[in-house]
């Protein structure tokens, strides 16, 4: 079985390096002047996330009477797009001042706290994770719903809580390193 697999595997490896080399040809420089290309990518995900359950206790060698809490039976559902971009420093900054001002803080000085505390160089390139206004029907947001929430030692629940249509259009995340 395992033979057949790697077979199989070898076989599709060969089939997209053949066709990857017949698609490509020379272009000429009229041909190329033609040519226009966009950075980043967009994805779209339908969310069916199901968590058994996540726990957390302080119990330890040294604390062996802590407790513990549990939440159970976690479900995530629903869809979002995200676009993923490379941002270069001037453009990320500007972003993010512009961001910080729409809260009504001054982005010059945010962006100047982020330089001063270390926590940005000012000249890394940075990916930007934006989940855009694609106008989705909010109820296509997800939802997060734990169906009990437990404690160490009974089977007794506090009841269960959900937070539905968890509406992110809008929402922007910045990856860099440091």
């Amino acid at each position: 079985m395992q033979r057949l697999y790697l077979l199989m595997l070898a076989a599709f490896a060969l089939l997209l390096l053949s066709s990857a080399a017949r698609a490509m040809s020379s272009m000429d420089d009229a041909d190329l002047a033609d040519v226009h290309g966009r950075d980043g990518v967009t994805l779209a995900a339908d969310l069916d996330i199901r968590i058994g359950s996540f726990s957390y206790s302080n119990k330890s060698a040294g604390n062996p009477d802590g407790g513990s809490i549990s939440f159970n039976n976690i479900t995530l559902r629903g869809m979002f797009v995200m676009t993923v971009d490379l941002l270069n420093s001037a453009s990320f900054t500007a972003t993010m001042s512009n961001a910080m001002a729409a809260y009504g803080a001054d982005g010059t000085a945010g962006i100047s706290r982020l330089l001063s505390s270390g926590t940005y160089d000012g000249h890394s390139d940075v990916i930007q994770f934006a989940l855009p206004n694609a106008g989705l029907d909010h109820r296509l947001s997800p939802s997060l719903a734990i169906a009990s929430v437990t404690m160490g030692n009974s089977s007794a629940s506090f009841g269960s809580f959900a937070f539905t249509n968890i509406d992110l259009q809008g929402s922007k995340i910045w990856m860099w390193a440091r």
